[in-house]
């Protein structure tokens, strides 16, 4: 349910997205976070960034419980999967540029964080895959690359 949730419904039909969401949006820490995810993606789509379209190499399992578990820097960078460098630069550039994206987008970082480090704590690893490939996970992807979190 929460994997299905954090790719939100992909169509007007998608009744197993909207049913995953309703029942995510019941857990206020989840629907704060699904919000700002739903924010972060309507910010960067403005821009011609699509979550979907983003090329994305995820890392490992073990490279997402390592981060989960508070490791940063280079152990763990393959977790930043975003490398597009016309991305990234126009995503820095709303960092800097777009209060509103800044502050949206820190809300989410550190809920997806938050959510990401109590899902792991039962979840297999193919289900952290899952979780890094949605359209959730890949927002995340890019800032924890621009936060700096793999230097």
């Amino acid at each position: 349910m929460l994997i299905r949730a954090l790719d939100f419904p992909r169509d007007a039909k998608d009744h197993d997205g909207f049913r995953a969401l309703k029942i995510a949006i019941r857990h206020p820490s989840l629907a704060q976070m699904l919000q700002a995810a739903e924010d972060v993606l309507s910010l960067l789509a403005q821009e011609g960034i699509y979550a979907d379209e983003l090329a994305v190499e995820p890392g490992t399992a073990g490279d997402w419980r390592r981060f989960m578990a508070g490791a940063r820097g280079p152990e763990v960078a393959a977790v930043g999967g975003i490398r597009d460098p016309e991305v990234l630069a126009t995503a820095r550039r709303m960092m800097k540029s777009d209060p509103i994206f800044r502050d949206t987008a820190l809300f989410f970082h550190r809920r997806f964080d938050a959510v990401l480090g109590e899902f792991a704590t039962d979840a297999e690893d193919d289900q952290i895959l899952a979780i890094a490939d949605t359209r959730s996970g890949r927002a995340f992807m890019l800032l924890a690359r621009l936060s700096g979190a793999f230097e």
